[in-house]
């Protein structure tokens, strides 16, 4: 693993709160890490800190939810989404966003502008 991306995976962990050795390059931000809300925000800052100002032009908004809080329907969303969990198979649905993995945020700081994964 290059120097940069043992950086971008400690400063996941230290903003996330996952253990260091459960990131890779493939980890993505919101299917396998969770990351949405402020904490992309949050992530965001600590990349741009970093790497420069920049890092706030990258399309975030396709990769992870950037709203915060829930709705008032929420619990009964839960209750619903439990009940007819046999019929669907599943209790919740795969996310609509795009995967943004931990090694293409290495790829892109390194060529030093945004591309598409």
């Amino acid at each position: 693993m290059s120097a940069l991306m043992d950086r971008i995976i400690d400063i996941v962990a230290d903003q996330s709160g996952i253990r260091r050795d459960r990131l890779s390059a493939s980890s993505a931000i919101d299917q396998d890490l969770g990351i949405s809300g402020d904490d992309v925000t949050e992530l965001a800052e600590k990349l741009a800190d970093e790497f420069g100002d920049w890092v706030w032009q990258w399309p975030w908004q396709r990769f992870a939810l950037l709203d915060e809080g829930l709705s008032p329907l929420a619990p009964f969303w839960l209750v619903w989404r439990l009940m007819t969990w046999p019929i669907r198979g599943r209790v919740f649905d795969p996310s609509p966003y795009e995967r943004l993995e931990l090694g293409h945020i290495a790829k892109v700081i390194e060529a030093g502008h945004w591309f598409e994964p």
